[in-house]
């Protein structure tokens, strides 16, 4: 489903992060209108002044928080036409060293979020019969890493998650796409990096050139390409597309063997009879 960004209002979380920030002046320059969501304040406001966007600071682990934030941007700036879901912890280490506030952090914010935000923007896109949806997962959900057991997880969840929207909204004006990507030079990286065995499987794959560091304008500029181009898919780098696509060959197998199920089936329920 191809989607127009030029007038477009987009949704963006994680939006003073390092593809964020990306993401926030690629949409401004392509005419957008972008609401900036981020957890920090004053990063939030200084993106905004630099890139004409609304700031709307929220912390999306917080629950109270996410419940109706949707319904919050949109009575203040309008109906949302692009949810881009960029927002996501590391939380790097061997499992055992994590705290149990670690793991719910990195499955609220990389799964239950983005998942929750789709479903509160849905009615809406479905109603004006436009709008599409962006979630940012990462190739260490389609190959495991020491180290990215929780992230790498909850990664491969919002992946398998979206495969579902996509068949769930097929035949509507509303699309999808799921962004597989690699190392990306950020702070993010330097926190893995420092986990030793982490650090090692990335140099390895990295000097074996399975992988690449990507500059983060290109990587906004492929989303906003894709999302344009109305394309399910983007996974990069490139070179391990290949790879990535292979692990989504179950999914495309159901897709086409169940091609032709209506995602909301319309059956009659039968009464309800009290036993004599």
């Amino acid at each position: 489903m191809q989607m127009r960004i030029t007038g477009a209002h987009v949704l963006l979380t994680g939006a003073t992060g390092t593809i964020g920030v990306a993401l926030a002046h690629r949409f401004v320059r392509q005419g957008a209108r972008v609401t900036l969501v981020a957890r920090t304040l004053e990063p939030l406001q200084a993106l905004g002044q630099a890139t004409g966007g609304k700031a709307f600071p929220a912390d999306l682990c917080d629950p109270e928080t996410l419940h109706g934030l949707v319904g919050r941007v949109e009575a203040r700036h309008g109906p949302v036409d692009v949810l881009v879901n960029n927002a996501g912890v590391d939380a790097t280490g061997f499992l055992t060293d994590l705290t149990a506030q670690d793991l719910r952090r990195a499955i609220d914010l990389n799964l239950t979020a983005p998942l929750e935000l789709c479903r509160q923007v849905l009615p809406g896109m479905l109603a004006r019969r436009s709008g599409h949806l962006v979630n940012i997962s990462s190739l260490a959900g389609v190959a495991t890493f020491p180290g990215l057991a929780v992230y790498g997880g909850s990664k491969a969840g919002l992946t398998h998650a979206t495969s579902g929207l996509r068949a769930d909204l097929r035949g509507t004006p509303v699309g999808t796409l799921t962004v597989e990507i690699g190392p990306v030079v950020s702070e993010m990286m330097n926190r893995i990096g420092r986990h030793g065995p982490s650090d090692a499987a990335f140099a390895r794959v990295l000097g074996a050139r399975l992988l690449t560091h990507l500059d983060p304008d290109d990587v906004a500029r492929g989303i906003v390409t894709a999302i344009e181009q109305g394309r399910p898919h983007l996974r990069l780098p490139r070179r391990a597309a290949p790879i990535a696509a292979m692990t989504g060959a179950p999914r495309a197998l159901a897709r086409i063997a169940l091609s032709g199920i209506p995602a909301r089936a319309v059956t009659q329920r039968p009464e309800t009879r009290s036993a004599p």
